[in-house]
């Protein structure tokens, strides 16, 4: 990649992608005080999962398309956010459990908890949706 690649501007849909990482990453940590404040314990199978899909993957693939590296940062972030969209609805609405939005009470923190779940869902199949979009800008840039 040549100096004038990383210094291009980035494709809206690029922007859009990295917008939606930083938005995504906000609404992850206010939904992790949520679990703090109930006191929610997660498998340990489902703290690596968090730990990696939902929280590192995000942010490399902002980090890769940063680089101006659109295919392989629209690949992480699709990939990413369609694994965290399954995960986050099957574990906050599907799944009868501590981790279920059934088992809190909806007031103060309850909101909280509630509030993050769907908007995790809903920003992570709007992450997804952007890296699809970013990825045909990406290939037929490359075409």
């Amino acid at each position: 990649m040549t100096a004038a690649d990383r210094s291009a501007p980035l494709p809206i849909e690029g922007d859009l992608a990295l917008g939606v990482i930083v938005f995504h990453f906000a609404v992850v940590l206010l939904h992790a005080a949520a679990h703090f404040h109930y006191e929610i314990p997660l498998p340990m199978w489902q703290s690596v999962y968090v730990a990696t899909v939902i929280y590192a993957a995000p942010l490399a693939a902002g980090g890769l398309l940063v680089a101006r590296r659109l295919c392989a940062g629209g690949w992480v972030l699709l990939v990413s956010m369609g694994c965290a969209a399954l995960f986050n609805i099957y574990v906050h609405f599907l799944l009868v459990g501590p981790d279920s939005v059934s088992s809190i009470n909806i007031d103060g923190w309850g909101l909280v908890f509630l509030g993050t779940a769907i908007f995790l869902a809903a920003t992570e199949i709007w992450g997804a949706s952007v890296a699809t979009r970013l990825l045909r800008v990406a290939h037929r840039a490359q075409g």
